[in-house]
């Protein structure tokens, strides 16, 4: 970063606003200022008064005028350089999607994450980058599991177990061929870089509990 940055917090929940704002303010050699926002209104004046860089914005709001959503069209829409960095306690792929796809939000993150990761997050963005935390990702993961068909999960828990293709063919009652083909679609909608990797997505969706059943 060339300077520190300023940022406005946009969250209605005073406590956590306030809190977080503390805590960014203690790292003075990154933050120039910290300004807190608790409503649509707050935010877009406080944007026309203030050289803002980052809005880190609570993606739901107890409002039925308006929401994180909301906010963050509005602001993409008058305030094109500003970055966003959402925050939220119930990440959703569609969510995700909307956001970085259609919206234009630089960063999405769990709400429950320390402050090393949000400053990691805030420097990732301020250098013209994206940011999604673990859990984010993880979340992604996840989605993108469901979206695998029940031979392609099949294939890849056997894999998992050390089998090797010949032997997943013998097993399954199919040819190698197909095996090789359905490993390498499962490549490519897990965005895994290899069967290594593929075996490792695996894993890790296995130990996090998030399904009792191929």
């Amino acid at each position: 970063m060339d300077k520190p940055l300023k940022i406005l917090i946009a969250e209605d929940s005073v406590i956590f606003s306030q809190g977080l704002q503390q805590l960014l303010l203690q790292y003075p050699e990154k933050i120039s200022a910290v300004f807190v926002a608790h409503d649509y209104q707050e935010t877009l004046v406080r944007l026309s008064e203030t050289d803002i860089d980052i809005l880190i914005l609570d993606l739901n709001f107890e409002s039925t005028h308006f929401d994180g959503f909301t906010i963050a069209r509005k602001v993409k829409e008058n305030y094109p350089l500003v970055k966003i960095i959402v925050l939220t306690q119930q990440a959703k792929i569609d969510s995700y999607e909307i956001l970085f796809s259609e919206i234009g939000v630089q960063g999405y993150l769990d709400k429950k994450l320390g402050v090393g990761e949000t400053l990691e997050a805030i420097e990732t963005v301020a250098e013209g980058n994206t940011y999604a935390d673990k859990n984010i990702k993880a979340m992604l993961e996840i989605g993108r599991w469901m979206e695998i068909s029940k031979r392609e999960k099949e294939i890849v828990e056997l894999l998992a177990q050390g089998l090797t293709q010949k032997e997943i063919a013998d097993k399954l009652y199919i040819s190698i061929r197909t095996v090789e083909t359905h490993i390498k679609n499962c490549t490519q909608k897990l965005d895994a870089r290899n069967t290594v990797n593929l075996i490792s997505i695996y894993v890790s969706y296995k130990n996090a509990n998030r399904e009792g059943a191929l």
